[in-house]
């Protein structure tokens, strides 16, 4: 299966030639929308009735397409045919992988069962339940063919966006959420309900979506920290505890990041389809507090400035060198995950032309915590859907992970 950068030229999201601000821009953009995704799906969730399909007993790994701060495509084939694949037809599609989603959709011809309605970006897609062979790259190297995947055929995304200049390039979704119809659980008879992702900001490497017996097991262990489920909630959360930066725990109250309303509201979740990270509010409070102090030892930082056009709201000016940058450390339930400082910051334009700001990279958000991809860059992650547990451990995604 070809691998495409989604910035490429041969990419069906290549933007031509922007800079890295307006490429960052892109980002944050996507990022905010999915929020507001989150906030309305969470306030309108239903019941989802549609039962467990069993799938033969396959190991796949469709290979994972990615903009370098965390937007991941795969490339499938759907339907039967004869042609070689990746056939140049519209049997070839491009869809989003997405860890917040239930339902696989495409905007494709198929045979009908049911209506589903499934909700993205606060609007809805409107679909008819479908069941076809799906065609990803096996461990194998070769083509495998997985049947009577049931998915969503979109007849109606006329409201839907999936941002700026890319309306209706990538085809739809590929749900890995938790919930019977999702495609992780469809294949749940014999991958044990288990997949995993690598994720990495550079864009020449390759990375994997697996699942099953090919998910690897690094030889320096894993962290184990358990996920929490609510009833028609596809979302994978996990009990965040607290927060440290240059190793002290910052003073904030656990309460904070607890789950509310049965899922609803409040918690941390972890989640691909956001680029950048969220942070509750009293939390993010907490932490620039932390940093404000901690960078006051430093005279060649200056506090202050704007970034162009972006809701950062902690930037620093500065004189090279730059001075030590700290770490930051989600702890979750027995499992702790650091964030080094090549993720923790960013470099951005401010709104005096010519000149660069330093950024905490975490945007402040009043509802919950969403931990976005590029805070889950150069981590494995195996989502383990039989023992209800998230395990992760540092990874260098070059090496095939």
């Amino acid at each position: 299966m070809e691998l495409i950068h989604v910035d490429s030229p041969a990419s069906p999201l290549y933007p031509g030639n922007i800079s890295y601000e307006e490429e960052i821009q892109r980002l944050i953009d996507r990022s905010i929308a999915r929020a507001k995704h989150l906030h309305y799906t969470l306030a309108s969730l239903g019941n989802n009735n549609v039962s467990q399909t069993t799938i033969n007993p396959l190991d796949i790994r469709p290979k994972l397409e990615f903009h370098p701060y965390g937007s991941y495509l795969v490339q499938v084939g759907i339907g039967t045919f004869d042609a070689t694949f990746p056939p140049r037809s519209l049997n070839t599609y491009y869809l989003y992988t997405d860890t917040g989603s239930i339902l696989t959709w495409a905007n494709a011809p198929g045979p009908y069962c049911s209506q589903h309605d499934e909700y993205m970006g606060g609007t809805v897609v409107n679909s008819i339940l479908s069941a076809e062979n799906f065609n990803f790259l096996s461990s194998s190297g070769q083509p495998l063919m997985i049947p009577g995947v049931v998915f969503g055929c979109a007849y109606d995304t006329r409201k839907i966006s999936f941002g700026r200049l890319e309306e209706f390039k990538v085809a739809g979704i590929l749900g890995l959420g938790y919930a019977p119809i999702s495609f992780p659980l469809q294949q749940s008879y014999q991958t044990g309900k288990v997949f995993s992702m690598c994720l990495t900001r550079r864009r020449e490497i390759q990375t994997y979506l697996r699942f099953g017996k090919d998910v690897p097991t690094p030889p320096g262990g894993l962290r184990v920290t358990k996920l929490v489920f609510f009833k028609d909630v596809p979302y994978y959360y996990v009990n965040l505890l607290a927060i440290s930066v240059h190793g002290q725990k910052l003073l904030i109250d656990p309460n904070v990041f607890a789950v509310r309303n049965q899922g609803t509201s409040g918690g941390c979740l972890m989640d691909n389809g956001s680029s950048f990270t969220f942070l509750i509010r009293p939390a993010f409070n907490a932490v620039v507090q932390f940093l404000e102090m901690y960078f006051m030892r430093f005279p060649r930082l200056f506090k202050g400035g704007r970034p162009l056009r972006l809701p950062f709201e902690l930037c620093y000016k500065w004189m090279t060198p730059l001075p030590p940058l700290p770490t930051l450390t989600f702890h979750f339930e027995n499992a702790d995950l650091v964030i080094n400082p090549e993720e923790l910051f960013i470099k951005v334009h401010a709104e005096q032309q010519g000149n660069y700001l330093l950024c905490l990279a975490f945007i402040a958000n009043d509802a919950r915590t969403i931990l976005g991809s590029v805070h889950q860059s150069n981590y494995l992650f195996i989502y383990d859907l039989n023992q209800k547990l998230l395990k992760f451990a540092p990874e260098d995604c070059s090496k095939n992970s």
